[in-house]
């Protein structure tokens, strides 16, 4: 069993190398941590997913939830999370929790205390993906900051609990697994 994470920003190969990571299993389940979105509301992006989707086998099986935990201890078999910010996204707007810092932030440590755990019992190969707000400028809002402060600390947790981890920049792929861990943010 390996637990890996891919991290990159937009169109950066990410998800692409994360399948391929588990190309060679016959059966994955992909995790979709948000919804497909609605072609007439936002086109551009309903092509971008339809895109991914076609790229993917036929015989992987989706779920599409939030409840990261419960899906991976329900599959059988290896498993492709695509991705932790759409995961802490959905869970913010779920739970309300735009503009109350404090109790986001509580509820994400105790989502990722389950998820850690999780990642790191079950049998099987399971690939993260996640973008990585690192590069970006700290956003205007306080919202959009709490949103980078927060997937900053999931990508942290996830890593730690990871044996692989892969950074995809400009259509390559670096490996950082030997890399030193520095402290959580």
């Amino acid at each position: 069993m390996t637990t890996t994470l891919v991290l990159g920003g937009p169109r950066s190969g990410k998800s692409r190398h994360a399948e391929a990571l588990l190309s060679h299993h016959p059966q994955v389940t992909f995790v979709a941590t948000h919804r497909a979105p609605d072609p007439g509301k936002d086109p551009d992006l309903a092509t971008r997913v339809a895109r991914h989707q076609e790229r993917r086998p036929k015989h992987w099986r989706t779920v599409e939830t939030l409840d990261l935990t419960r899906a991976l201890l329900a599959s059988r078999q290896p498993v492709l999370i695509d991705d932790l910010g759409g995961w802490l996204r959905g869970t913010l707007e779920e739970e309300m929790l735009w503009s109350h810092p404090h109790r986001a932030r509580q509820l994400v440590e105790d989502r990722l205390d389950e998820l850690s755990v999780a990642l790191r019992a079950v049998p099987f190969d399971i690939v993260t993906v996640t973008d990585d707000p690192s590069w970006a400028r700290l956003p205007d809002s306080p919202a959009e900051r709490l949103y980078v402060d927060l997937l900053a600390q999931v990508n942290h947790r996830v890593s730690a609990v990871s044996m692989r981890v892969y950074a995809a920049m400009a259509g390559r792929v670096l490996d950082l697994s030997a890399s030193p861990v520095v402290g959580v943010v």
